[in-house]
């Protein structure tokens, strides 16, 4: 993780770590980086977590910028809760886009009952939607985005 900045992330994150068996590193400056790459360097593959910015905090986010650019992701996925205004979406998705994010995970598609935003990030990321979250039951509640299912949702026919 690259998160110090939020209040119990680390430990969060730890626990999340233990619980999947998963090896856990902190990354507390850009210089940390190759070390933590070094160590594990044995995986197949390495999720970063990232401080969640506000898209009106400009040295945050070019702070962000400066972490994904060191750490050249393969995948960079954008979180975009559906419980969020379309308004505001637009803005995240635009604000967000420096960061040349080239998928999209939905969260909370359990806390909301109306679905078109799906459509609207679908529509205006222009990248695909590739997970969807359903609950906070971790990794149990983290599906693989089905588009069938997704458009059962737009549609009114389908439930998380």
């Amino acid at each position: 993780t690259i998160d110090t900045y939020r209040i119990g992330a680390v430990e969060q994150l730890k626990i999340y770590a233990d619980i999947l068996g998963l090896p856990f590193e902190v990354v507390n400056t850009v210089g940390d980086i190759q070390r933590c790459f070094d160590r594990l360097g044995d995986c197949d593959s390495i999720l970063v977590d990232t401080t969640g910015r506000s898209i009106k905090n400009a040295m945050q986010l070019s702070e962000l910028k400066l972490y994904l650019d060191r750490i050249k992701p393969d995948v960079t996925y954008l979180t975009v809760s559906m419980t969020t205004k379309y308004i505001d979406l637009l803005e995240i998705l635009k604000g967000f886009g420096q960061m040349n994010y080239n998928s999209i995970i939905l969260t909370k598609l359990d806390e909301t009952a109306a679905y078109g935003s799906i459509l609207n990030v679908a529509y205006n990321a222009k990248v695909p939607i590739s997970y969807i979250a359903v609950g906070q039951n971790v990794p149990d509640d983290i599906e693989k985005a089905d588009k069938d299912k997704l458009l059962n949702l737009l549609i009114g026919e389908g439930r998380v």
